[in-house]
């Protein structure tokens, strides 16, 4: 899928001299791929299908989409870092948008596998640490095993995570399984762990899970979240901060 991600098509021929597996093994892969959705099968290969599963939106995509509602999100966050902490920014439009906001912070120490993130850090008092690895080029980011080694050396106080899909019955998920492991790579070294999402998020099912709601202490959402779900994720033990239009805090 990560190949998917990226290529968005891909031979039998190749995933066989990739994996140094059968054709036999491929082909009854990517069945099982296509019956879940995920993929759309063609003679000699397969592409990404372009389902509620399956189609990754582009990190610009998801930029413009809510922007005001995750600025309102980011400037609330923001609010909950103390001088003094090292945190970590999780890659996403959220995310960017709370980097913005932190750029006239000066006694603070980021870690980030973004590097529109530490972009926008550049030139100011605060502290950046990229975490190096393999460069993810459809999220701009750094990744894979070598980025998870270095994250596991270090602790944080909080860690701001992004997610494509929140559900009481699914949990937190999102896309890209490097992705994921290097969010989980993050959540195992932070003390407080803090989602920020805007409300079309809720209810939504992504790929692959990310974390159990005991893993996270706070979401950071905007007004138009249904109104049931405070008190639903309150009694998952997850306290719920839900940012105004008019940028008061609920």
């Amino acid at each position: 899928m990560n190949i998917l991600y990226q290529e968005e098509s891909v031979t039998t021929e190749n995933l066989e001299n990739l994996f140094h597996v059968s054709s036999i093994t491929i082909r009854r892969d990517l069945q099982k791929l296509y019956e879940k959705g995920l993929v759309v099968r063609y003679r000699g290969g397969a592409m990404l299908a372009r389902s509620t599963f399956g189609h990754v939106p582009s990190l610009h995509e998801r930029e413009t989409e809510n922007l005001q509602k995750k600025r309102f999100i980011a400037k609330a966050a923001a609010s909950l870092v103390k001088d003094g902490e090292v945190i970590a920014l999780d890659v996403g439009s959220t995310t960017i948008e709370l980097a913005k906001v932190l750029r006239g912070r000066n006694n603070i120490t980021v870690f980030t596998a973004s590097l529109t993130i530490a972009g926008i850090l550049l030139n100011t008092n605060v502290a950046v640490y990229l975490v190096g690895g393999m460069l993810q080029h459809n999220e701009n980011c750094l990744g894979g095993p070598i980025a998870r080694g270095v994250i596991r050396q270090y602790h944080f106080d909080k860690f701001f995570l992004g997610a494509a899909g929140i559900s009481e019955n699914s949990g937190i998920t999102d896309f890209g399984m490097d992705e994921v492991e290097t969010k989980r790579a993050f959540i195992e070294r932070s003390k407080e762990v803090i989602a920020l999402t805007d409300s079309s998020k809720f209810g939504k099912v992504s790929f692959i899970n990310i974390c159990k709601f005991s893993d996270v202490k706070m979401i950071v959402t905007d007004c138009d979240i249904d109104p049931q779900m405070p008190a639903n994720l309150k009694k998952r033990g997850v306290d719920l901060l839900v940012v105004n239009c008019d940028d008061d805090l609920v």
